[in-house]
């Protein structure tokens, strides 16, 4: 679990007095430099403020009623703190903040979307998707849980939280984690930003994490076959007649161009005599 470096001040709002001399107490929480301050609706006499402590000096029954009230706060935004970290994995100003205020918010989470995206591109299968573009998806899917969990040790995140360095991140972990090359880093990279870029349409993202971001592919020369080396191919005697179906089909996309998906999806009344 991450650690992350909390603190609590109380300090007086000095610039702006109430009708009868006292100043309004602020509560201010910052996490890791990410700061969240508001009221407290308390006040106390600029006089009888003790800035080190962050509280008022004296031992009156008004004082000490007062720096119980502090504590209590104090008390509760730590709380607040550290059960959030202990539910998510990961905290915030804003996440405690609005656990004391008693906001809760609807939390889209990267996975949730990741997977309403598979449900969507299977049920596409045979339509407009291959089957093996589903398979790259849900290996992506499955990548991304991995990594979250040795990364950050979370089972899953909202959206708000994805920033740049975790898009960053994931290349790295695709990189030393399973020695990808450039080229499937940067198609793994793009599945995903696929799923990104559906969640900043539907205004789950305000701000895309992938802006900075580059990869680009590498020109691989894959080689090709010669008219001789078709020629043998077409002449070549297989010993079943699966192998043979499967020859003349791989010929059939070779003078033709034709995708994989379109001769999946080739059927008798499409070819016609002109």
């Amino acid at each position: 679990m991450k650690q992350n470096t909390f603190k609590i001040l109380f300090f007086l709002r000095s610039n702006y007095l109430n009708k009868d001399g006292t100043a309004a107490i602020i509560v201010r929480i910052s996490i890791d430099g990410e700061r969240q301050e508001w009221t407290t609706k308390l006040s106390c006499e600029p006089a009888k403020w003790d800035k080190k402590s962050g509280r008022a000096l004296g031992r009156s029954s008004k004082v000490f009623e007062l720096n119980n009230h502090i504590q209590d706060i104090q008390t509760l935004l730590t709380n607040h703190y550290y059960d959030i970290q202990r539910r998510h994995g990961y905290v915030t100003a804003e996440m405690v903040r609005n656990a004391y205020m008693g906001i809760t918010q609807r939390e889209e989470s990267l996975l949730k979307v990741y997977e309403q995206h598979l449900e969507d591109t299977k049920k596409l299968v045979g339509l407009s998707k291959a089957d093996p573009t589903y398979r790259k998806y849900e290996r992506m899917y499955r990548r991304v849980v991995e990594f979250m969990k040795k990364k950050y040790n979370i089972t899953d995140i909202p959206l708000r939280e994805i920033k740049y360095q975790f898009i960053v991140d994931l290349e790295f972990f695709l990189r030393t984690e399973y020695k990808y090359s450039q080229n499937t880093t940067y198609k793994c990279m793009k599945f995903f930003k696929q799923v990104i870029n559906k969640a900043i349409r539907a205004g789950l993202i305000t701000v895309d994490p992938f802006n900075g971001y580059k990869i680009s592919i590498e020109r691989v020369d894959r080689g090709y076959l010669t008219e001789d080396e078709l020629c043998k191919m077409m002449q070549k005697e297989f010993a079943s007649k699966r192998l043979e179906q499967v020859r003349d089909i791989f010929i059939f996309a070779c003078f033709t161009g034709l995708a994989y998906i379109d001769l999946a999806h080739l059927r008798v009344d499409n070819i016609q005599k002109m």
